[in-house]
């Protein structure tokens, strides 16, 4: 097709705005206000359980529509567009559904409110995948090789500023709604407002691009879906590659859950401006080191800037146990320092991954003739949240109603899983083009759309 006019390109890549606003938002946010405010902090067990469940739906739901998107027949509507017109409003409904029980259910318990985050959790990660498996795999098919570079940059910049709303809102949101004074009527109405504007912004971003570009017919030829899975589970550094992403997963699942949880039980960040300092510390320094990562991993390849991130992770991140025995004067500054180290950290394994399935895709490609990303992306999707589901087990064990103390070892527990991935990384290639002439249509176009959208697995 002819290269994407400018409007059309920004349409395009300003689409997933509003959802990696909903997913940074349930990531950071969802176990700590089901625990502070909703009514599950009796038993956190059963906000984990829910959560986890969350997991395993949205690594199904991710691949069985991605391939539903390919192997339909063209249509009016269009195979993809199908998927955005219904998944957009679908994911909306089920995040507003999510995140105001205390409006719609306030005297359920906890047993209403463990059903009621079990249901709306479940079909909050169904709808993303329904949403956004069919919308990333559009982009092959509306761009060229020329355009695909500009458009992925503004994709990449789309996800950096929601980035900034999503974590900005769930770090805030403990001294923004003074959560510890109870959710009364004036913060329940200021929570809603905040939620419906980030309903109205996901629905709003998707229909630029469907209304601005036309789905191309695509002739598809028929796979063997079962060959597909032999040729993928053959490749061994994808092998590796997804057995070390769902170990050191459960570590960063870990921090994602109770990160915020300890920063307002342990280091006391409960007032506007240390929530703010905080969540800054963390999220500037994972700005700032996404630029600086770049360039390392073009001197020493993806893997050791791995490596060497996580070496960084297993070194800070258990002394969270050493909050416990330092004077009350000193937690509010060795609070922003741990953020910041943390923040340090968790930068490289937000910006790889994605870059590592497509540069293992486009070697793929290369040596057999045949596309297949979709299934390399769509298969690792369903390993890695089975991973992030059975972390949750262990956030319920650690923020344990009554036993307090076993927050201090959320750092410890993230660090054991990061370092059990680091000896799996060693063993796997995923810098196959490094050091070779290639060609920007196979490579740099890959890496480039894939860590514009890094910021979306959390």
């Amino acid at each position: 097709m002819a290269l994407l006019k400018s409007g059309q390109r920004i349409a395009y890549s300003v689409a997933r705005f509003g959802t990696s606003i909903f997913m940074n938002i349930v990531t950071l946010a969802l176990f700590y206000i089901y625990d502070k405010e909703f009514g599950l902090a009796e038993d956190s067990n059963l906000n984990a359980i829910a959560l986890a469940v969350g997991k395993v739906v949205i690594g199904f739901s991710s691949f069985i529509f991605g391939y539903i998107s390919d192997i339909l027949k063209p249509s009016k509507i269009g195979r993809r567009k199908i998927f955005i017109w219904t998944g957009a409003p679908l994911l909306a409904f089920s995040f507003i559904m999510l995140m105001t029980p205390n409006l719609l259910i306030p005297s359920a318990g906890v047993t209403g409110v463990f059903v009621w985050l079990l249901i709306w959790n479940a079909f909050f990660n169904l709808f993303y995948g329904y949403l956004l498996t069919p919308y990333q795999s559009w982009m092959a098919e509306v761009t060229t090789s020329d355009d695909r570079l500009l458009t992925s940059g503004l994709q990449n910049t789309t996800n950096v500023l929601s980035t900034l709303f999503g974590i900005g809102f769930a770090f805030l949101l403990p001294g923004l709604l003074n959560l510890d004074e109870g959710l009364n009527f004036t913060n329940s109405m200021i929570l809603l407002g905040v939620i419906l504007g980030f309903a109205i912004i996901e629905v709003g971003m998707f229909l630029p691009s469907l209304i601005m570009i036309k789905e191309e017919n695509i002739e598809r030829k028929e796979r063997n879906v079962w060959r597909e899975f032999k040729i993928v589970l053959s490749n061994k550094n994808y092998v590796i590659w997804f057995i070390a992403q769902g170990i050191y997963s459960m570590g960063l699942t870990i921090i994602n859950s109770l990160v915020i949880v300890f920063s307002d039980d342990i280091l006391g960040f409960t007032e506007f401006y240390q929530t703010l300092i905080f969540g800054l510390s963390v999220f500037i320094t994972l700005i700032l080191c996404f630029l600086a990562w770049g360039k390392i991993a073009s001197k020493i390849g993806k893997k050791w800037s791995l490596i060497i991130g996580f070496g960084l992770l297993v070194i800070v991140l258990p002394f969270s146990m050493i909050f416990k025995i330092l004077p009350a004067s000193w937690l509010e500054w060795a609070g922003y320092i741990y953020g910041f180290l943390i923040g340090v950290g968790l930068s490289a394994p937000y910006l790889f991954p994605y870059a590592i399935i497509a540069d293992i895709a486009a070697k793929d490609e290369e040596n057999t003739g045949e596309p297949r990303a979709g299934m390399y992306n769509g298969f690792n999707s369903i390993p890695l949240n089975i991973c992030q589901a059975l972390a949750f087990l262990m956030v319920g064990f650690l923020n344990k109603e009554g036993a307090n103390f076993r927050l201090y070892w959320f750092g410890l527990f993230a660090a054991l899983f990061i370092l059990l991935a680091i000896p799996v990384l060693y063993f796997g290639n995923f810098d196959p083009y490094k050091g070779k002439k290639i060609t920007q249509d196979k490579t740099i176009t890959q890496n480039d759309i894939a860590i514009a959208d890094k910021t979306e697995e959390v």
